[in-house]
């Protein structure tokens, strides 16, 4: 899909064609699309192409006319997936008469180019400034989707005081394989902010130099909390196995004991079915005198079993979506 924008009043705008300076954006593009803006806008197509590489790494690149950045973007993959964060390569490529910027995948970063920079002139026909502007906003995605992981492992970490199953673990781990490809593209991102800047050809002016700034800081920020996320995350995971196993031995026990309680009347009734003569058989109401005892057998190992803790259970707590419904 290919989309057009200008800036307008101070806003950035959907346009219905392509004019000198404007921003073509371009997400999941076929083959017809890459070679028609090929053709009529004059960049390499490799330029084009290498944002559909999943394995491009954060880079800069020139052919000529057109210099070429790609930023790894963080991409929501839903909570379905093996791996439900993981990254895809964003490229922007400036060439004399327009900006554009190409991915994979659909992201809309329009609006928060608009909000996130309403202080800032951000002109499409500066390709520079425009580059500058997409690399904080892709920092700021950065940061919103740490937390969100770090909501969810919290959520995991509820839910693991009361698990006996591998399903909380499973989901752990791909978090913290998230963990690793989010941490990787902001090491690879900061170092391209980081030469990016020795770049003579876009003509960076001294407010650029103030974004320059914010920029590698945000990335900075982002790689140190999940740095941080991902060393406490390891450090916990022997932990939370050893929950998993003694929640477990907490319900193996508990059954034990219930089979143990239950096995009192069954010895009585077992001893009374033998067809040998036994004592009392033949005096009225002996069948009540048998019920009685096997309760009495029964309260009584139940009352030293929970005098002793082996009787203790504790129920499962409920997960924080479901005590925010109630």
């Amino acid at each position: 899909m290919i989309s057009f924008y200008r800036d307008e009043g101070g806003w950035i705008q959907m346009t219905d064609r392509p004019e000198a300076g404007t921003w073509i954006h371009v997400d999941e593009p076929d083959e017809d699309e890459i070679e028609r803006l090929a053709e009529e806008i004059n960049v390499p197509r490799s330029f084009l192409t290498s944002a559909l590489d999943q394995r491009e790494v954060a880079r800069t690149d020139s052919h000529r006319d057109a210099h070429m950045v790609i930023v790894r973007a963080p991409y929501d993959f839903g909570r379905e997936e093996r791996i439900p964060f993981r990254t895809v390569p964003l490229a922007m490529i400036a060439s004399p008469d327009y900006f554009i910027t190409v991915c994979r995948k659909p992201i809309d970063f329009v609006r928060e180019l608009n909000y996130s920079y309403r202080d800032e002139e951000l002109p499409t026909h500066r390709a520079g400034r425009m580059i500058l502007a997409v690399l904080g906003v892709v920092a700021e995605w950065y940061l919103l989707y740490l937390e969100e992981i770090n909501l969810r492992l919290e959520d995991v970490e509820h839910r693991l005081k009361d698990s006996i199953e591998n399903s909380e673990m499973l989901e752990l781990l791909s978090y913290e394989k998230s963990l690793v490809y989010i941490k990787t593209a902001l090491e690879w991102n900061d170092r391209m902010v980081e030469h990016l800047q020795d770049k003579p050809h876009f003509a960076w002016d001294d407010s650029d130099a103030e974004l320059f700034e914010d920029v590698r800081i945000e990335y900075q920020q982002g790689y140190y909390m999940a740095q941080t996320m991902l060393e406490m995350l390891e450090a916990t995971t022997d932990a939370f196995a050893s929950i998993i196993s003694n929640n477990l031995n907490v319900v193996m026990k508990f059954l034990a004991a219930v089979t143990i309680v239950l096995t009192m009347p069954m010895i009585v009734a077992s001893i009374y079915g033998m067809n040998v003569g036994l004592p009392g058989e033949s005096v009225a109401g002996m069948f009540l005198v048998l019920m009685r005892l096997s309760v009495a057998l029964t309260l009584g190992v139940a009352w030293w079993f929970q005098r002793r803790g082996w009787l203790s259970f504790r129920w499962r707590r409920p997960t924080r979506q479901e005590e925010n419904k109630s």
